[in-house]
């Protein structure tokens, strides 16, 4: 993609038209269906400095969005640095589950309440927060320095009423805070990769991004097992666990669930026509059974 837009740039020049630069950066426009128009272009300001970024790109295999310093999220822009995993459009189809199933709920009477495991720049939790409008977000991640990042996104769209942050492994930090039984949802864009696949990826993903967020262990699934296992002791009798999965782990994750048996009606979603999103309703009388053995 780089490559061809430098070669727009060359061929625009080429052609005699009167501004090439202005030329490419439409092109990129129409093509993002807008999206650059609602970028905060400051670090365009002049041909030096874009050729300056292509250049950089081109020596190396530093993703665009570190060496900006910012990344695109469902039409919004994010600060994102390496601390923090960058947001992909598959990511989109989980914060469409959690907000169709947070509108369903239309608790008029108090917020509809969501814990977020592994928030990275809080691009999930802030989308929801812009998108729904009585909400409640505990957003956790085991790296401060990720949930620094996430705080200046969260202040940047002044979601601080909507969004909460705290820094601790999974459920940890919301051990002594009272939320048990108390969540409507839980959400996670969990690690999902096989640790033996991780060389397997582009340098720019393995180089570059915090491994914590996509190492998932030896098959891949060790996410899901915790993900399962302690979410039902926060959710409420009715909550719902929804979290992102890899391609073709959807039968990993109905074994987990149906081993758990503190869940019932287990659901998946698809994109491009994969399943890329699953979850289950909390089923509290089987916790209630469970409890007494």
């Amino acid at each position: 993609m780089y490559k061809n837009i430098h070669e727009a740039y060359d061929r625009f020049k080429e052609s005699g038209v009167q501004d090439p630069f202005e030329e490419t950066m439409h092109l990129l426009d129409l093509l993002s269906a807008g999206t650059m128009r609602r970028l905060n272009h400051s670090v365009l300001e002049s041909k030096d400095a874009c050729l300056e970024i292509i250049k950089k790109r081109s020596q190396g295999n530093m993703p665009m969005e570190y060496i900006l310093g910012k990344a695109v999220f469902m039409g919004n822009e994010f600060l994102c640095t390496q601390d923090t995993l960058i947001p992909t459009e598959d990511t989109d189809l989980l914060v469409q589950v959690a907000a169709g199933n947070a509108n369903k709920l239309n608790m008029a009477d108090k917020p509809c309440t969501i814990i977020e495991i592994g928030t990275g720049c809080g691009n999930i939790a802030i989308s929801l927060a812009l998108q729904l409008e009585n909400v409640r977000i505990f957003a956790s991640d085991i790296s401060p320095n990720a949930v620094a990042v996430a705080q200046q996104n969260v202040d940047k769209y002044q979601v601080k009423e909507k969004v909460s942050l705290f820094c601790g492994d999974m459920f940890s930090p919301f051990q002594e805070l009272g939320y048990q039984g108390a969540i409507d949802m839980v959400i996670c864009n969990p690690p999902y990769i096989p640790t033996t696949s991780l060389a397997k990826l582009s340098a720019e993903i393995v180089d570059y991004e915090p491994r914590v967020a996509l190492d998932g262990g030896a098959y891949g699934i060790d996410a899901f097992k915790k993900l399962i296992a302690n979410a039902r002791d926060f959710l409420s009798p009715a909550g719902m666990l929804l979290f992102e999965i890899g391609e073709r782990q959807e039968k990993f994750v109905e074994r987990l669930f149906g081993k758990n048996g503190g869940y019932q009606g287990v659901v998946h979603f698809k994109k491009h026509g994969k399943i890329r999103v699953m979850g289950a309703q909390k089923n509290e009388q089987e916790r209630i059974y469970a409890g007494k053995d």
